[in-house]
């Protein structure tokens, strides 16, 4: 069996597109951060050899004189990238963690409620499709229904059976 490719990699930019702005803003961050430490090496091995009248590349660096910067940035800014891309993918995780606890109340009860998602979540356009098929399976079986008129609603006396 051929394998098929996905032509279009951007499904859903409202998912998408936070995730890679991010990104964007992670590599550009950290590369001026970067530029910016390397400089400064060189401002103070520029500014320590017209102190001490030398040439400024009297010897060749090591390795790790080379490779300090890169080190201290990365240690300095992978914090901070690793903190806010989890904030990121906890606006998606989080709706996703609450749609399974809606359909698994469902399975169990046999009462299904609307999606509700705090301020700020991302898939709001599921949250909606979601919330439209609630609807629509309320309006083919009334029991499905929560007494409650409130979304967090899920006691009811008569749980889900279909019949055939």
């Amino acid at each position: 069996m051929a394998k098929r490719f996905r032509l279009k990699k951007l499904i859903n930019w409202t998912v998408q597109g936070p995730i890679v702005t991010r990104l964007i803003i992670h590599f550009l961050a950290y590369n001026m951060a970067m530029l910016f430490l390397l400089l400064l090496v060189y401002g103070i091995k520029t500014s320590l050899a017209a102190i001490a009248e030398t040439p400024v590349s009297a010897e060749p660096m090591t390795f790790w004189q080379q490779a300090a910067p890169v080190v201290i940035c990365m240690c300095a800014m992978m914090p901070f990238m690793i903190w806010d891309l989890v904030k990121l993918t906890n606006r998606i995780a989080g709706p996703l963690f609450r749609f399974e606890s809606i359909l698994k109340d469902f399975a169990t009860s046999g009462l299904l409620r609307k999606a509700a998602l705090r301020e700020g979540d991302l898939l709001t356009d599921y949250q909606k499709q979601f919330n439209e098929f609630v609807e629509s399976l309320h309006a083919l079986y009334p029991h499905t229904k929560p007494v409650s008129k409130s979304p967090d609603a899920a006691s009811v006396t008569v749980p889900f059976r279909q019949t055939v």
